[in-house]
C-alpha cells in the first residue's frame, strides 16, 4: 500500500515537474515573441563607434568609425604610454580596422602591447624601430592581415616574430637598415602559405639567397626596389611560380638573363629601371611568356636587336627611356604583336631606320623624343593605326618620301623642336594622316613645305615658332575636320586670298606675333565656323572695312599690339573685341553696325584723348565692359558713354583726369564697377557720381585728391567697395557731416597711404536710424599718433581694421573693446610701448580672432585679458621688445592660439619648460614656433627654443624665484620620466602607483628600495613590464632588524625599449620614514580617520 502511494506521489511529482518545464518553455517563447515585437531602435551610423571617453585612449586617438572596425592612431608617444590605451581597447573588445603608430619613440617592439587586440591592419611609420621581439605579435597573429613598417631602423628581418603571423597577406617594409636576408627567412613560417604581397624596399638589402623566398608559394607581388642588390643568381626566384608583379628598380643590377627569371612563368609586370643593365641578353624573358609590362628605363643599354624581345608576344608596355641606345636593329619589335607602348625617349638614336616600326597593329604610343635623330628613312613607320608618335626635341632635318606608309589616323604626330625645313610631299602616302600635327619650333619658311594634301582627318595644326613668311594659294586642301590652326610666332607677311575657305570646320585661327601689315578684303573670305581670330602683335596698319564681314560666327577678335588707326566693320557675332595697344585717335560717330553682339570692348593704350563724342558708341546696345585706360583722357567721356545703356564695367585708369564735376559720368543705370585709379584727380565736386545708382566698386586710388567735399558720393546707395588709397587726404569730414554718409551700402573702405592724422566722430557714417554696413577699413600708412574714442563711431559692424604703419603711441581707454564686431585688428609697425598701463585695452571684442602687434616697442602685455578671448586664433608679436613668454601666453599657445614671438629678445629660463614640452609633443611643429630664438642667457644666445633640452633652461636659485614659482600654476621643474601618483604605507604594506610623464623612449620600470645612508645597499629590486603602473611591497619581508624603516628610499627608474637605463631624476625617489612605516599617509585614509573621529565625538 505504501509502495503504491509512493509510486503515485512520484508520478504526481513528475507530472508537476513536466508541467513546470512546459510552462517555462511557453514563457520563454512568449518572452522571445515580446522582444521581437518590442525590437530596440538601432540608430543610424557605423556599427563600431569610438569610446565616448577620450581619455581612455590617451595618448592615442580614434579617427574613423566604420562597420569593419575603428581606425586608431598613436602619434609621438612611447610603448609604455601606448600600452594603456591599447589595453583599454582590448577590454572593450572593439575590432580595429587600422592601427597607425607614427613618429613614436620605440627602438624595440616587445611584450604584450598588441595582445588581445582584434587588429586587421598595423602601420608603424616614422618610428626608429630596430628590433621586433619574438612574441610581439602574439594575440593578433590570427587577425592581422596587413603589416606596414615604413621608415624604420630595422637592422634585421624579425623572423621569429613573423613566424606566427598565419593570416597575413601583405608585408611591407619600406625604409630600413636590413642588409641580409637569411636562408631560413620564411621556412616553417605560418605566413608562407598566406602571403600575397611582399615589399622590402628603400633600404640596404643585398642579393637575397635563393632559398630565402622559396617557401612563399602563393606570393603574387614581390617588391625589392630601392635596395643594394648588385647581382641576380641563377634561379634567383626559384619556386615563385605565382608571382605576377616583380619590382627590382633602383638597385645596382648589371645583368639579367633567362636563368634569373626562369621560374616566374606567370609574371606580367616587371620593373628593372634605374639599375646598371648594360645589355639585353638574348632570350632574357623567353620563359616569361605572359609578360605585359616591362620597364627598363634609366639603365645603360646600348643596343636592341631582333632577339631582344623574341617570344614576348603578349607584351603591351615597353619602357626603355633614358638609356644609351644608339642602335635599333631591323625587326627588333616585330615579335611584339600586341605592343601598345614603346618608350625610347632620351636615348642616343640617330635615325629611324627602314621598317624600324613595322606592322605594330596595336601600338598606341611611340615615344622617340629627345634623341639625336637626324633622319627618318623610307618605310620607317608602316601599318600603324590610332597611335601617337612623338619625335619632338631631336635634330631631324630629313624625312624621306614614303617614311609613313599606311599609318591611318595617327592620333598625334609630334615633330616639334627639330631642324625641319621641308617635308616631301610623298612623305605621307594617301592612307596616312594625323589627327594632330605638331611642327612648332622648326625652320619652315612657307606653308608649301608642309604636305597636307592627304591629311584628310587633320583636326589640329601647329606650325608656330617657325620662319614662315607666306601662306600661298592652295595651301589647304579640303580638310573637313581641321578646327585649330596655330601660325603664331612666325614672319608671316602675306596670306593668299581666301586660302582658309576650304577649311569647313575651322574654329580657332592664331596669327599673332607675325609681320602682317594689312588685311585685304578677300584675305579670309567666308569662314562661317570661325569662333576665335587672334591677329595681335603684328604690324597691321590697315584692315579693309569689309575684310572680316564674312566671319559670321566669330565671337572673339583680338587685334591688340598693332598700328591700327581706323576701324573696320565688325563681324555681326563678335562679342569680345580687343583693340588695345594701337594708334586710334578717334572713334567717329555711327561707326558701329546697327546689328552687333558686342559685350566687351578694349580700347586701352591708344591715343583717343578727348576725341570721344556723342555717337562714338552708338548702336552698342549690348556692351557691358568698356576699357578706355591709358588714352590721355583729360575729362570723363560722359557724352560718349551716355548711350551705353547696358554698360556695367568702365575702366578709365591711367589717364590725365584732374576734375570730376557734378554728374561726371552721366546716367549709366546699371554700371557696377568704375576704375579711376592712376589719374591726376585733385578736384571732386559734389554729386560727382550722380546717376550711378547701381555702382558697387569704385577705385580712386593713386590720384592727387586732398579734399573731398560732403555730398561727393551722394547717390551711390549701392556702393560696397571704395578705394581712396595713395592720395593726399588729410580729413574726411567737417564737424557736422562725413563724406561717406550717403554710402548706405558701403562695406569695404581703403584709406591707406594718405596723410590722415586724426580720426573724428564723423569720419565714418553712423546714424541710429540708418543701418550702415561698414565691415572693413584700411588706414595703414598714414600719420595717426593716437587712437581716440571717436573711432568707435560708425564702426559697430566693423570686422577688419588695419592701422599698421602709422605713428600710434597711445590707445585711449575703452576704444578697442567697443569695436564689438571686430575679428581682425592690425596695429603692427607703430610706436606702441606699454599697453599694460591700461587694463581695459585688452578687453578685446568677443569675436576677435587675429590681433597683429608686430614691429612695435612692447615690453609687456596684460595676458590674463587675452586669455579670456574665446575666439582668438592669432597674436602676432614679432619684432618687439618682449623678453619673457609669460605663463598665460604659454597657456594660450598650448590651447591652440598661434602667437608669433620671432624677433623678440626672449630670455630662456625654467619658466619656459612647460612650453618646451608642448613643442616637443607636437607631431609637426608650426614654423612660427621654430623661429623663436633665445637672446639670453649667454650660453643659449641664438639657439632655437624647441631644440633645447629642459636641463639647459635654468633659473637662478634665490628667494624671488622660489616665491614666483610657488605663485604660478605649472610644472617648472625638470620633468622626470616617471612621477608618483600614490605612495602609501598601511599595515607594513607599501603601495605604489606612478605615471609616465614623457614621450621619450620609455618602456619597463625598475623599482628598488635602498638604504638612504648607503645608496649601494639595495634591499629590494624588481623590474615591472611597461603596462604595469602599480606595486605592493611587504615591508616586513625586507626590513632589517638593525635598521629602522626611516632609513630607506623607494626609487623608480625607467628603461628604454632596448633595456637601457634612462637618466635618474631625484623626483623619482621617496623617503620611507618611521611614521610612514607604521602609520597611514594616504590622503584618502586620513580623511576616513578624520570622519571616524567626528562621528565618535558627536556620540
Amino acid at each position: 500500500m505504501r509502495r503504491s502511494i509512493h509510486i503515485q506521489l512520484s508520478v504526481i511529482a513528475g507530472c508537476r515537474k513536466m508541467a513546470l518545464i512546459h510552462a517555462a518553455l511557453i514563457a520563454s517563447a512568449l518572452l522571445g515573441l515580446y522582444h521581437q515585437v518590442q525590437a530596440e531602435y538601432i540608430p543610424p551610423g557605423p556599427l563600431y563607434r569610438c569610446p565616448k571617453e577620450k581619455l581612455l585612449l590617451h595618448p592615442c586617438s580614434c579617427d574613423v568609425e566604420s562597420d569593419q572596425g575603428l581606425w586608431i592612431s598613436c602619434n609621438n608617444t612611447n610603448i609604455a604610454s601606448m600600452s594603456l590605451a591599447l589595453n583599454n581597447l582590448a577590454t572593450f573588445e572593439l575590432p580595429i580596422e587600422t592601427l597607425t603608430i607614427k613618429s613614436c619613440h620605440i627602438a624595440r617592439l616587445f611584450g604584450s602591447l598588441l595582445y588581445k587586440l582584434k587588429l586587421r591592419v598595423l602601420r608603424i611609420e616614422e618610428t626608429p624601430l630596430e628590433i621586433i621581439d619574438e612574441f610581439s605579435f602574439l594575440g593578433v597573429n590570427n587577425t592581422l592581415n596587413e603589416l606596414h613598417i615604413v621608415n624604420s631602423s630595422l637592422l634585421e628581418l624579425p623572423l621569429a616574430a613573423f613566424k606566427i603571423l598565419g593570416n597575413i597577406t601583405v608585408l611591407n617594409i619600406d625604409g630600413h637598415n636590413i642588409s641580409d636576408l637569411p636562408k631560413e627567412a620564411f621556412f616553417e613560417s605560418e605566413m608562407s602559405g598566406k602571403l600575397l604581397k611582399l615589399h622590402i624596399v628603400n633600404g640596404h638589402l643585398n642579393t637575397p639567397p635563393i632559398e630565402a623566398l622559396q617557401p612563399l608559394r602563393k606570393l603574387k607581388t614581390l617588391d625589392l626596389h630601392g635596395n643594394r642588390i648588385k647581382e641576380l643568381k641563377r634561379n634567383q626566384f626559384k619556386g615563385l611560380r605565382d608571382v605576377e608583379i616583380l619590382d627590382l628598380s633602383f638597385n645596382m643590377i648589371p645583368k639579367i638573363d633567362s636563368s634569373h627569371l626562369a621560374d616566374l612563368t606567370k609574371m606580367s609586370w616587371l620593373n628593372v629601371s634605374h639599375n646598371s643593365l648594360k645589355e639585353l641578353t638574348r632570350g632574357a624573358f623567353a620563359r616569361n611568356t605572359v609578360l605585359r609590362v616591362l620597364n627598363m628605363s634609366f639603365n645603360q643599354i646600348k643596343k636592341l636587336d631582333s632577339n631582344s624581345f623574341r617570344g614576348m608576344r603578349f607584351l603591351r608596355r615597353l619602357f626603355l627611356s633614358d638609356n644609351l641606345i644608339g642602335d635599333v636593329g631591323r625587326g627588333t619589335f616585330g615579335s611584339l604583336q600586341r605592343i601598345g607602348t614603346i618608350d625610347l625617349a632620351r636615348n642616343l638614336i640617330k635615325k629611324v631606320d627602314y621598317q624600324m616600326f613595322f606592322q605594330l597593329n596595336f601600338i598606341e604610343l611611340l615615344d622617340l623624343s629627345e634623341n639625336q635623330i637626324t633622319e627618318v628613312q623610307k618605310l620607317a613607320f608602316k601599318d600603324l593605326y590610332l597611335s601617337t608618335i612623338n619625335m619632338a626635341k631631336n635634330q631631324i632635318s630629313t624625312i624621306e618620301s614614303g617614311a609613313f606608309e599606311n599609318c591611318a589616323n595617327v592620333t598625334k604626330l609630334d615633330l616639334s623642336e627639330n631642324q625641319l625645313r621641308d617635308i616631301p610631299k610623298r612623305a605621307f602616302d594617301e592612307t596616312t594622316y594625323a589627327t594632330e600635327l605638331q611642327l612648332a619650333h622648326n625652320f619652315f619658311t612657307s606653308m608649301e613645305q608642309i604636305p597636307l594634301h592627304n591629311m584628310t582627318g587633320l583636326k589640329i595644326l601647329n606650325v608656330s615658332h617657325n620662319q614662315i613668311e607666306t601662306v600661298p594659294k592652295k595651301t589647304f586642301p579640303k580638310l573637313y575636320e581641321l578646327h585649330t590652326i596655330d601660325l603664331s610666332y612666325n614672319n608671316l607677311s602675306d596670306i593668299f586670298n581666301s586660302v582658309f575657305t576650304t577649311l569647313f570646320s575651322l574654329r580657332t585661327l592664331d596669327l599673332s606675333h607675325n609681320s602682317l601689315e594689312a588685311i585685304k578684303p578677300s584675305t579670309f573670305g567666308p569662314l562661317p565656323t570661325l569662333l576665335r581670330l587672334d591677329m595681335s602683335f603684328n604690324r597691321l596698319e590697315t584692315i579693309a572695312k569689309s575684310a572680316l564681314t564674312r566671319l559670321a560666327s566669330t565671337r572673339e577678335l583680338i587685334v591688340s599690339h598693332n598700328k591700327l588707326s581706323a576701324l573696320f566693320i565688325l563681324p555681326i557675332s563678335t562679342s569680345h573685341l580687343d583693340l588695345s595697344h594701337n594708334e586710334f585717335e578717334t572713334i567717329p560717330p555711327k561707326l558701329w553696325p546697327s546689328m552687333n553682339s558686342l559685350l566687351s570692348l578694349d580700347l586701352s593704350f591708344n591715343r583717343l584723348g578727348d576725341s570721344l563724342e556723342h555717337g562714338s558708341f552708338t548702336n552698342l546696345l549690348t556692351l557691358q565692359k568698356l576699357n578706355l585706360s591709358y588714352n590721355g583722357l583729360t575729362r570723363p567721356p560722359w557724352t560718349s558713354i551716355s548711350e551705353l545703356t547696358a554698360l556695367q564695367y568702365l575702366y578709365v585708369q591711367g589717364n590725365n583726369l584732374t576734375t570730376l564735376r557734378r554728374n561726371a559720368f552721366g546716367k549709366v543705370p546699371v554700371m557696377f564697377e568704375l576704375d579711376l585709379s592712376n589719374n591726376a584727380i585733385n578736384n571732386v565736386s559734389t554729386r560727382a557720381f550722380e546717376g550711378l545708382l547701381q555702382l558697387i566698386h569704385l577705385k580712386m586710388n593713386n590720384n592727387n585728391i586732398s579734399v573731398i567735399p560732403n555730398g561727393a558720393f551722394q547717390g551711390l546707395v549701392s556702393l560696397t567697395d571704395l578705394d581712396l588709397s595713395q592720395n593726399r587726404l588729410v580729413k574726411l569730414d567737417n564737424k557736422t557731416n562725413g563724406i561717406f554718409d550717403d554710402c548706405l551700402s558701403l562695406e569695404r573702405l581703403n584709406l591707406s597711404h594718405n596723410r590722415i592724422t586724426f580720426i573724428t566722430r564723423k569720419m565714418f557714417p553712423s546714424n541710429p536710424y540708418i543701418p550702415y554696413k561698414l565691415k572693413q577699413i584700411d588706414l595703414s600708412y598714414n600719420f595717426i599718433p593716437v587712437i581716440t574714442y571717436d573711432l568707435t563711431f560708425g564702426t559697430s559692424k566693423l570686422e577688419k581694421l588695419n592701422m599698421s604703419h602709422n605713428a600710434i603711441a597711445d590707445v585711449r581707454k575703452g576704444v578697442i573693446g567697443n569695436l564689438t564686431s571686430a575679428k581682425l585688428l592690425d596695429l603692427s609697425y607703430n610706436k606702441l610701448h606699454d599697453l599694460s598701463s591700461d587694463p581695459d585695452f585688452f578687453r578685446l571684442p568677443p569675436n576677435i580672432s587675429s590681433l597683429l602687434l608686430a614691429g612695435n616697442e612692447l615690453t609687456e602685455l596684460p595676458w590674463p585679458h587675452l586669455k579670456n578671448v574665446s575666439h582668438l586664433k592669432l597674436v602676432d608679436l614679432k619684432d618687439n621688445l618682449l623678453d619673457q613668454i609669460a605663463q598665460n601666453a604659454s597657456d594660450l599657445i598650448m590651447s591652440g592660439t598661434e602667437i608669433a614671438y620671432e624677433g623678440n629678445p626672449v630670455h630662456c629660463d625654467c619658466f619656459l619648460r612647460p612650453l618646451l614640452r608642448h613643442f616637443t609633443g607636437q607631431l609637426q611643429l608650426s614654423p612660427t614656433y621654430e623661429k623663436i630664438t633665445c637672446a639670453s642667457p649667454p650660453h643659449l644666445e641664438g639657439k632655437q627654443l624647441y631644440t633645447l633640452p629642459e636641463e639647459l633652461l635654468i633659473c637662478p636659485a634665490n628667494v624671488n624665484t622660489t616665491r614666483l614659482l610657488d605663485k604660478l600654476d605649472g610644472d617648472f621643474s625638470v620633468l622626470p620620466d616617471l612621477r608618483f601618483r600614490e605612495f602609501n604605507v598601511r599595515n607594513h604594506m607599501l603601495k605604489l602607483k606612478w605615471r609616465v610623464m614623457k614621450q621619450n623612449d620609455i618602456a619597463d620600470t625598475s623599482v628598488f628600495i635602498r638604504d638612504s645612508k648607503n645608496p649601494l645597499d639595495i634591499v629590494y629590486q624588481i623590474t615591472l613590464p611597461y603596462f604595469k603602473r602599480t606595486l605592493e611591497v611587504d615591508l616586513k619581508a625586507i626590513k632589517s632588524k638593525d635598521m629602522p624603516v626611516k632609513s630607506y628610499h623607494v626609487c623608480l627608474v625607467s628603461k628604454t625599449s632596448r633595456n637601457g637605463v634612462r637618466k635618474f631624476y631625484p623626483e623619482q625617489c621617496r623617503e620611507l620614514d618611521g611614521s610612514s612605516a607604521t602609520g597611514d599617509i594616504s590622503k584618502v585614509n586620513n580623511c576616513l580617520l578624520l570622519l571616524a573621529l567626528i562621528v565618535y565625538v558627536s556620540l
